[in-house]
């Protein structure tokens, strides 16, 4: 009863405006999108230049799935840097990313952004297997793009952090990609299970996006992969008032445990960071500047 009762507080803090048009149940799917697309564009900041970008779909073998690539200057062997965005499992803000851009301005490195499929129209493993294609479309193409596919980072926000821990999962299973040179989380909730720590908040997105799928299966909830002993480096950013933040410290103990090399930070007095995050709002800088001071530090190890 409890758990019910905090579900309806939440749904009704956070979508109150369009409940009074849904008296029969909680929000509609269009209902929520529609609130997260006015707290989007409520953090906006100005689009970064860079050097040019890039439009173009990739085939999954089921649809195509739209992708954007930043580069920093004309020069070729750079770093790639994956971004995978959140969006609590249903919402996309598109293609073109502010984080993207400073990622892309901030650390010399070719970003490639991704618009998977969403729940609920597209329950898992739709947005899995899309950011899979797109990540060995990389691996395939990273010439072309004027990067270097042995110094590939995955990087993603929310429930962007769940998919680039799911990737490694299916990484595993398949054996057919190269480890990439590090992974970066922001907020992930990488544990679907119904007794996960704040999951409670998201229940009804999660229920979308599992649509009766077991959330013990490490696809769903990847801190359950078999192993984490071929995880990449990794940098998890956490912040203090973020119901997801057990899900970052639970990840950072398992990769210590399994013998990764692995930074926590955590942001003191910042909420989920969300909208913020996609926008490169000055309240996401902590983040933004723990990001390329771990991104900039990695490539001058490697000399690119």
């Amino acid at each position: 009863m409890q758990l019910i009762i905090r579900q309806v507080l939440f749904i009704t803090l956070l979508f109150g405006p369009f409940i009074t048009s849904a008296q029969n149940g909680p929000p509609t799917v269009e209902q929520v999108r529609a609130h997260m697309n006015m707290g989007y564009e409520k953090a906006k900041t100005p689009l970064v230049e860079v050097f040019r970008t890039e439009v173009r779909k990739v085939w999954t073998g089921a649809d195509s799935i739209p992708i954007q690539i930043y580069y920093p200057n004309d020069k070729r062997n750079l770093p790639i840097i994956y971004n995978v965005h959140g969006g609590a499992l249903v919402w996309a803000p598109g293609v073109d990313m502010n984080i993207a851009r400073v990622l892309c301005k901030q650390t010399g490195s070719v970003v490639v952004s991704v618009d998977y499929r969403l729940a609920p129209e597209h329950p898992f493993p739709a947005s899995i297997n899309d950011s899979y294609a797109v990540w060995k479309w990389i691996d395939q193409n990273a010439e072309r793009i004027q990067g270097n596919r042995q110094n590939l980072m995955l990087i993603g926000d929310s429930a962007g952090g769940l998919f680039i821990g799911a990737l490694q999962v299916k990484r595993q299973q398949e054996a057919s990609l190269l480890r990439p040179s590090a992974l970066i989380f922001i907020n992930p909730g990488i544990d679907m299970r119904p007794t996960a720590a704040g999951l409670d908040e998201y229940a009804l997105m999660v229920k979308w996006y599992l649509n009766g799928t077991d959330p013990n299966n490490p696809l769903v909830s990847p801190i359950l992969a078999p192993t984490f002993k071929d995880f990449p480096p990794s940098l998890i950013i956490v912040c203090e008032k973020d119901a997801l933040k057990p899900h970052g410290v639970t990840l950072n103990d398992k990769l210590k445990e399994a013998g990764v090399p692995t930074q926590l930070v955590d942001l003191p007095g910042l909420d989920h960071l969300g909208h913020t995050w996609l926008n490169a709002h000055p309240v996401a800088k902590p983040a933004v500047d723990a990001v390329v001071t771990y991104i900039n530090a990695a490539n001058a190890k490697t000399g690119k």
